[in-house]
């Protein structure tokens, strides 16, 4: 069987692997953070700089490379937290339905291309990737 110092041994082990996990899985956190702030700077530029015209394809076109590239990357990563895809289907989930349904077509309607405008909306659209980010950062 087993004696006291291997058992003792083995839960040193067991804790030193659920910290260097914990600490791996960290990076999740930033990365909801940077698609947020990613999303408002799309969102911006699409509907207030360059509403209309080939300007506005050509940056629907390099925000869509930019987020599967970061996808892309994220999917590399060898550590995720515990409900990670959970919490980023959501905020992109809820984010998509703001920007299409709810807010969107509200400011459209009622502000046009207003850059303050615009910027604010996405900012507001933007609340559910940051708030994850931080939901995630705080959990252990």
């Amino acid at each position: 069987m087993y004696d006291e110092n291997e058992a003792r041994t083995a839960l040193a082990e067991a804790e030193r692997v659920r910290g260097e996990a914990l600490r791996s899985g960290r990076w999740f956190s930033g990365y909801l953070a940077v698609l947020g702030a990613g999303a408002i700077v799309w969102i911006t530029l699409l509907e207030a700089v360059w509403p209309d015209g080939a300007a506005r394809n050509y940056t629907a076109a390099a925000g869509a490379l930019l987020f599967g590239l970061a996808a892309w990357w994220a999917e590399r990563r060898g550590v995720f937290p515990a409900k990670a895809t959970r919490r980023l289907v959501v905020s992109a989930a809820v984010w998509f339905t703001l920007y299409l349904v709810v807010i969107g077509p509200m400011v459209r309607w009622k502000m046009e291309t207003s850059l303050p405008g615009w910027l604010a909306a996405s900012a507001v659209m933007a609340l559910p990737f940051f708030a994850a980010a931080a939901w995630t950062a705080r959990r252990p």
